[in-house]
């Protein structure tokens, strides 16, 4: 009877234990973490070294994999990275970053990030050796300039190790906006030791790689020009758990169909063509929208009769409204783009304010097709040619840029007698023409790589090292500056507004219309930060939902 009495205690135990364990199943759910994200690259990316990476690609990855003092959370708001908090002094000409103790490098010892890995960084990327065409972000602090111009070495910068996990930073000015600058990839940290070990290969494989990011890349994780697959990190402890297991960029042929790539649930999410922004109507798909890239004309003011802005006056005289439509009077801008009037595009901030807002806008001048014949024939016999040389014109090969180029060259036939040749060309290739200088008219997207008007109006400085249009004007170059080194914001809005208009006035680049980018997601998903201008995405807090 005793044995009995305690098999029946035993089995009531165990249909306890088995009505708990279904209960408590019962009461969990999926909550959408640990699954494996998609996501579609356009490129290859040229280089995981974020004190070189330029392109949207490579900076897409490493907002992954890598992590500077600061990072955005979903909303795009600035929350702690590897610094766990900072402070500023009153006249935010100083700051102090406290750094935590538990960030690592992704090395088989599990280095530590420290505040050495970010000076050796800055000073790498400011070092004119390096030829960093993103180090200009640096500029703001003590020192910069006068670093990446040769005419100080690294160690003058102004920026000093406290201890390990301490790092201090000095300004050349007071600039209340430097913390909300420390999440791009330039300030990103580099471990020195493991930099020297690739021997000038940083970067360029995942062998020549560690991170410190909420993601790490897979062993063989960079197939080239196919995809790159990133996992977890299993000890990355920053400010946010990692939602995603895995985190696959499939790389893509140009001529991809992204919105296509949506519809099979090949991808989570992605930016999507123009020409299939009209379908969007059609899904619960959610997606943001930033006006963010200005297409127009750019010259090359080191050609022949093209120095001279009376001749790119009377070349874009002629750029009508009438110039832009069909026989039928349709507008010949692509859908969903939007008619430019200035170069700056419309959604880039100052301060957390819209800069069209506060600058105004409407800087494009238009000019007379009446006048613009014989203002031509002045401008060329005062460098004593009778008639224009032959011009080419490089764009690229797409079927409604092509058809508006045309429209555009009639315009130019009918007015000035000018027959201008089109050689469409894919965008590697057109991008590849303009940064050798050879082209002498090109029509071409203005897409700053981060939301500020600087960077936008930096790209036609004497000393910038890729200027698209070879300009140097010394008159220019002082407007930037004061843009760039002035703290009272009226002074450096009227730097910037001056410096935009006068692109305007000598005719550099001549704005036509904006391109809207749309960050396409699923209904299935939330928790992307798409970034704008620099075309990147974080994907920490991604997770599928019912």
């Amino acid at each position: 009877m005793k044995t009995m009495n305690v098999i029946i205690k035993i089995t009531a135990l165990m249909l306890s234990f088995a009505m708990l364990t279904s209960l408590l199943a019962s009461c969990s759910r999926d909550d959408g973490t640990d699954k494996a994200i998609s996501y579609s690259l356009t490129d290859e990316p040229k280089n995981l070294d974020p004190q070189m990476a330029s392109d949207n690609n490579s900076l897409l990855v490493i907002r992954n994999i890598f992590e500077g003092l600061t990072r955005y959370d979903q909303n795009g708001s600035i929350i702690p990275g590897v610094a766990e908090n900072w402070s500023a002094n009153a006249d935010y000409t100083e700051y102090t970053f406290n750094l935590r103790k538990n960030a690592v490098w992704s090395d088989e010892e599990m280095s530590p990030v420290t505040a050495h890995d970010f000076v050796f960084a800055w000073r790498r990327a400011l070092d004119p050796a390096t030829k960093s065409t993103t180090c200009s972000a640096l500029f703001p602090i003590k020192n910069a300039r006068a670093v990446n111009a040769g005419e100080m070495k690294p160690e003058s910068l102004g920026v000093t190790v406290i201890d390990d996990y301490t790092l201090k930073v000095s300004m050349d000015y007071s600039y209340a906006e430097f913390v909300l600058q420390t999440p791009n990839a330039v300030f990103m940290p580099c471990n020195e030791a493991f930099f020297l070990t690739t021997k000038g290969h940083y970067g360029l494989d995942d062998d020549y790689i560690i991170s410190n990011g909420p993601f790490v890349l897979a062993k063989r994780g960079w197939n080239h020009d196919n995809y790159v697959r990133t996992l977890r990190n299993p000890n990355y402890a920053g400010y946010n758990s990692v939602a995603p297991r895995v985190l696959y960029f499939g790389i893509r042929s140009s001529d991809t169909d992204y919105f296509q790539l949506l519809e099979n649930e090949t991808v989570e999410s992605a930016v999507i063509e123009t020409k299939n922004i009209s379908k969007l109507e059609e899904t619960d798909y959610k997606y943001t929208t930033v006006t963010d890239t200005t297409w127009g004309f750019l010259f090359n003011v080191e050609k022949p009769a093209l120095e001279l802005p009376a001749i790119r006056r009377s070349l874009m005289a002629c750029v009508t409204d009438e110039a832009c439509t069909d026989d039928e009077g349709n507008s010949l801008i692509p859908y969903g783009f939007e008619t430019a009037n200035d170069i700056i595009p419309p959604s880039t901030h100052i301060n957390g304010q819209l800069y069209r807002e506060l600058a105004g806008g409407g800087f494009k001048e238009t000019f007379s097709t009446e006048t613009a014949r014989s203002n031509m024939n002045k401008a060329l016999a005062s460098v004593e040619l009778r008639r224009m040389p032959n011009i080419t014109l490089i764009c690229p090969d797409d079927e409604q840029i092509i058809a508006l180029m045309h429209r555009i060259m009639r315009s130019w036939q009918l007015h000035l007698y000018v027959y201008v040749n089109i050689e469409p060309l894919d965008m590697n290739t057109l991008q590849y023409r303009i940064n050798l200088g050879s082209y002498q008219i090109a029509f071409y997207p203005i897409a700053p790589s981060k939301d500020d008007p600087l960077n936008t109006l930096n790209r036609f400085t004497s000393d910038y090292q890729s200027n698209p249009a070879f300009m140097k004007h010394p008159a220019y170059d002082r407007l930037v500056e004061m843009a760039s080194t002035r703290s009272n914001t009226e002074d450096v809005l009227a730097a910037m507004a001056a410096a935009e208009k006068y692109l305007n006035t000598y005719v550099i680049f001549y704005p036509v219309y904006y391109e809207v980018t749309y960050f396409v997601m699923r209904p299935t998903v939330s928790g992307i930060y798409f970034s704008p201008f620099d075309g990147a995405a974080d994907f920490v807090n991604c997770k599928f939902i019912e």
